[in-house]
């Protein structure tokens, strides 16, 4: 069966499949004419979607172009977050903003860049009067790079900067991996049980969470890019061959895991770093 073939994904509602038990999660799917949301609740530990326990939201859009639809999901995004933001055990006053990725390639560079379109305020709060900054939050970014990059897990850095900042709230943004071409860029995940950086692509690093950092994890991801396998799938869905042989052949050859993204990923990439600009101003200032 083409099933043994682990086409991997980051997202949980991609993971959810007729055959899967649902004693383990509730979900919720959300439609309007601009957005589609899924709202997936972990409910066991030892589940076959093979995620933590605790609450996954997906934002699917169609056209990046539109306005009116960012606009949109820019708002689904913001109100997601404040709905997670409210089940904390207490409302954070100081957040540390992490972009995961490699800024030097393109499909994920995002967390950096996004990263790159906080307010920073957090020497400000060191060194001047609260009533001045009255609208604002306590709030870092980090961009630890990847391993190659440093020699280092992000994880190990971003811990040692917590220890230091002390921060109430960790927000880590990343890249992810999805198995359908059409939601590149198209789609946002939001979670309230931290973020594995690699973990899509089969470049699994240690993870970013509560257990981790000792700090509440929300992390926000864009799916960038799918594999090879994921795009064979669905061309192969309808086709009239045999389909467990094609599989078989190329997992002998190790190249159902190639990961690849558009070419139109450079463009796209700004439109969306302007939308967490925009995440950035509803989240960090306006809702206090």
């Amino acid at each position: 069966m083409i099933e043994k073939y682990t086409l991997r994904s980051d997202f949980a509602d991609e993971i959810i499949t007729l055959n899967t038990k649902q004693d383990a999660y509730e979900h919720v799917e959300k439609q309007n004419e601009h957005i589609r949301s899924n709202y997936i609740k972990v409910l066991k530990e030892d589940n076959e979607l093979h995620k933590a326990i605790g609450e996954y939201v997906s934002i699917e859009f169609h056209d990046l172009d539109d306005h009116i639809v960012r606009e949109n999901a820019i708002e689904a995004i913001v109100d997601n977050l404040k709905i997670m933001e409210q089940h904390l055990k207490r409302k954070p006053e100081k957040i540390l903003i992490v972009g995961l990725g490699n800024r030097m390639i393109t499909s994920d560079a995002l967390g950096p860049m996004a990263a790159n379109e906080v307010l920073v305020t957090a020497h400000l709060y060191a060194n001047e009067k609260k009533a001045y900054l009255k609208g604002t939050r306590n709030t870092a970014i980090l961009t630890p790079g990847v391993m190659g990059q440093t020699g280092l897990e992000s994880m190990q850095i971003v811990k040692s900067v917590a220890q230091s900042y002390q921060p109430d709230l960790i927000i880590a943004i990343d890249a992810l991996a999805t198995r359908n071409i059409a939601r590149i860029n198209r789609v946002v995940q939001i979670n309230n049980t931290g973020i594995q950086p690699g973990s899509g692509v089969g470049n699994h690093r240690m993870a970013l969470n509560e257990a981790s950092l000792h700090v509440p994890v929300i992390a926000i991801g864009v799916a960038t890019v799918t594999s090879v396998g994921a795009i064979l799938k669905e061309a192969l869905d309808e086709a009239e061959i045999d389909k467990e042989r094609v599989f078989s052949y190329l997992y002998d050859q190790k190249r159902l895991d190639l990961v690849v993204t558009p070419k139109s990923m450079d463009d796209e990439l700004k439109q969306l770093v302007i939308s967490y600009h925009k995440v950035s101003i509803g989240l960090f200032t306006l809702i206090l």
